[in-house]
């Protein structure tokens, strides 16, 4: 969905209202991280996100660089979807996965 909708009902003295909501079905969702040297945060670690087009290919689709904590977050992304991240920190690759939305 992605976004945030407020409404609000003011109902008149002794008037009750009936209501029903019902949220569209989000097919999206995110990947968090943390970019960790044994115990100690990463900071300032290079983050990439592709979205894998085979097996030999993929598309950049982000880039970020981790916070204090090594902290990193990617999304809203496609559902069922596979992605490759990428992690970098002075230019030496610390890590590549592959995971599923």
């Amino acid at each position: 969905m992605g976004a945030f909708a407020k409404f609000y009902f003011r109902p008149s003295k002794g008037e009750k209202i009936h209501t029903v909501v019902t949220p569209k079905e989000d097919e999206t969702g995110g990947i968090y991280g943390r970019v960790t040297d044994g115990e100690r945060a990463v900071k300032a670690a290079l983050v990439l996100l592709f979205e894998t087009q085979g097996q030999e290919t993929a598309k950049l689709l982000a880039t970020l660089v981790t916070d204090e904590e090594g902290d990193f977050a990617f999304g809203p992304l496609r559902a069922g979807e596979l992605y490759l991240i990428k992690v970098y920190k002075d230019s030496l690759k610390l890590r590549e996965l592959e995971i599923t939305v």
